[in-house]
């Protein structure tokens, strides 16, 4: 199994052809400047949309020539979101990734019905973070899209965390399901939920992966605290994908692995069509890079 990001892009540069990603108002510092280092590694190809001035006068300053055929122009922010989505959908393009344009924008040309790239899978945000004190890559869903997920929502995404670890290698995800405590309790819907999906993955409802739930956040990444709660576990310590109860956890353990833990974090949208970059305007070019790689060892 691939356990950090140097496996990544190990495994991406082994693949045969080169992925292209469409870049949704691509006039951003960061943006040009995890495609530079893409292109320079010699990963994937890019098109960007938007303004071409704005572009070319970004990719000059930091010193990257590009091609005319690799711009598309559009000027506004609807126009540049359907004709990124029109790339992926067409074939131009195998990775959709959002540049400096609202989310709101982009996604609802992203689930448009009639031209945009959603299937009947429940969209939800994948997280993955390589953290010095962790033997693995920990997988993180949803931190990002579903805000208060019902049990079925959480099946679809538990499918979407799944999928990707099978990605990664892994034969037999193991996931925790995580709650406050390791115990039902009708007061807290979470524990219920996590039960009910243990009860499914042990019927095989998911394929062959080990769930655990309800389980607290300590004993999924601990053998020892396991031990000292007098808890028998097969996860304990080795758990791959961390399933949250809702948006706010998972967005919060991210956000304290990467500004406590100094975690390298990616981050990718997983049950379209094709895989969706969607990071904050905010994260700095190594996060977009990541999150890059990652898409391309989706696509492949």
């Amino acid at each position: 199994m691939i356990r950090n990001f140097a496996g990544i892009f190990e495994a991406v540069a082994r693949l045969p052809h080169k992925r292209t990603i469409a870049i949704a108002m691509a006039e951003d510092a960061s943006v040009i400047e995890a495609v530079k280092q893409i292109d320079q590694q010699g990963i994937a190809n890019a098109l960007l949309v938007g303004n071409p001035e704005k572009i070319k006068t970004v990719a000059h300053r930091l010193g990257f020539k590009l091609r005319d055929a690799q711009i598309i122009a559009a000027d506004t922010e609807e126009a540049i979101a359907r004709e990124a989505v029109a790339l992926v959908r067409s074939g131009r393009a195998e990775i959709l990734m959002k540049g400096h344009i609202s989310t709101p924008v982009l996604m609802k040309a992203v689930l448009n019905k009639e031209s945009g790239l959603r299937k009947d899978a429940v969209l939800s945000h994948v997280a993955i973070a390589e953290v010095a004190t962790y033997p693995k890559l920990i997988i993180l869903s949803d931190g990002g899209i579903n805000i208060l997920p019902d049990l079925e929502t959480k099946k679809a995404i538990l499918r979407n965390a799944i999928f990707v670890a099978q990605k990664l290698g892994a034969t037999q995800p193991k996931v925790a399901a995580l709650c406050p405590i390791e115990k039902v309790n009708p007061k807290i819907q979470e524990t219920v939920d996590a039960a009910e999906l243990q009860k499914m993955a042990e019927g095989g409802e998911f394929g062959d992966i080990i769930l655990e739930g309800p389980i607290a956040t300590d004993v999924a990444l601990s053998a020892r605290a396991a031990t000292r709660k007098e808890l028998h576990s097969r996860i304990a310590g080795d758990t791959d994908i961390f399933l949250m109860p809702n948006i706010t956890s998972g967005n919060a353990f991210i956000k304290i692995l990467m500004f406590l833990a100094n975690a390298k974090v990616g981050g990718i949208v997983v049950g379209a069509t094709a895989p969706i970059v969607l990071l904050s305007r905010s994260d700095n070019p190594e996060e977009k890079l990541y999150s890059i790689a990652l898409a391309i060892l989706l696509s492949a």
